[in-house]
């Protein structure tokens, strides 16, 4: 473990109601603070992100914690920031990708290193990226609490949000550890996304021959969205650039991402027909073929739309609760369709959504990204 040098990375635009429990959060860790350095790359912060960053800079110095340096970020995006990271990372061998609305336990580094160094003896080699587990929050009510249930569901977030046990291989692990060397030799992160960086550069790391993985011996704390409208910002957002993506790399297309649309095509297929069929079985006045296909035409979108809603319900079951919550329904409903409808926008020749979460990201420099 002595030999493992990390520097953490946060890329941050208007933070500032998360950030001071982020930075303190690693301030406090457990792991030796003359080995863990901490980058924070402001992208053009309106509200008071710098000065709260600079003011633990300046109280870590003073208490022996671990260097903290504030830097701009001209790119403004997580990509541009994290390859201003790579290009300071000096003599560190690790670098922890974090965002500035996150939070994480004080032996979460000591953990991971440990657990990582454990891993590579098993493997007999360097692993490229080691994620780890995003804790649902229980603190959460109403709304608030649906979307944490629905983004953790077998129905939501499969990917950085997935719920797993102990550690295994992964294809888009969350809060990865990056061996720097590995991510040196891909050539770092692809700026043309300004969503979906990370996915793009595990499956690169993959293709390399760098082994991807996560494991759950500790886990990091996240400020999700609150509101079905930001739910829906989101899912559109990470929709359009993941299609950004597949016209690029088509073959790194899943088929469960199209589900929602398949669905849909096939009930509005079905619907078309079944009244074709019935047009022409009652100005042909034959009852017996056409009508049978006429009615498998109409138990056919009300029978995949039954399995869907259904599936829906029987998810929406909280935990705590044998009923099912609504809230939770309306949650997974909205990211399906805000995700489809992003994946159709990403087709087409329109302008990047914008963060819903800081509408100041959307600055001119997103416009040439089509």
């Amino acid at each position: 473990m002595d030999d493992i040098k990390i520097l953490t990375v946060i890329p941050v635009l208007d933070e500032s109601q998360h950030l001071d429990r982020c930075l303190l959060s690693l301030r406090n860790q457990t792991f030796d603070s003359n080995r863990h350095r901490i980058l924070v790359l402001d992208g053009g912060s309106r509200d008071n992100t710098v000065e709260i960053a600079k003011k633990h800079a300046i109280e870590s110095n003073n208490e022996g914690g671990p260097s903290i340096e504030v830097l701009n970020n001209p790119g403004k995006y997580v990509s541009a920031a994290r390859n201003m990271g790579l290009e300071r990372a000096e003599d560190s061998t690790h670098m922890f990708e974090i965002i500035g609305h996150t939070w994480v336990p004080e032996d979460h580094l000591e953990l991971r290193v440990s657990d990582l160094l454990d891993a590579e003896e098993s493997l007999g080699r360097h692993i490229g990226s080691m994620g780890t587990k995003i804790k649902p929050s229980e603190e959460r009510k109403g709304m608030p609490q649906s979307i944490e249930y629905a983004l953790h569901s077998p129905l939501g977030g499969s990917g950085q949000f997935a719920n797993f046990e102990g550690r295994e291989n992964a294809s888009s692990p969350a809060f990865c550890l990056h061996r720097i060397e590995a991510i040196r030799s891909i050539g770092g992160w692809d700026d043309r996304w300004i969503a979906g960086q990370d996915h793009d550069l595990n499956h690169r790391l993959r293709e390399n021959d760098w082994p991807v993985m996560r494991s759950d011996v500790s886990f990091v704390c996240m400020s999700k969205r609150s509101t079905l409208s930001g739910l829906w910002g989101m899912g559109r957002r990470y929709g359009y650039w993941r299609m950004r993506q597949l016209r690029v790399y088509p073959k790194r297309a899943r088929l469960r991402e199209f589900l929602p649309w398949i669905g849909a095509v096939s009930i509005s297929i079905s619907c078309v027909l079944f009244f074709l069929s019935s047009g022409n079985s009652s100005l042909t006045g034959n009852f017996s073929m056409l009508h049978v296909f006429s009615e498998v035409f109409f138990f056919a979108p009300m029978i995949l739309l039954s399995l869907y809603l259904g599936v829906l319900f029987v998810t929406s079951m909280a935990k705590t609760s044998l009923f099912p919550n609504f809230g939770i329904f309306l949650s997974i409903l909205t990211l399906h369709i805000s995700f489809s409808f992003g994946l159709l926008t990403g087709l087409l020749p329109m302008k990047p959504p914008i963060n819903e979460r800081v509408r100041g990201a959307n600055n001119s420099n997103n416009e040439d990204r089509n």
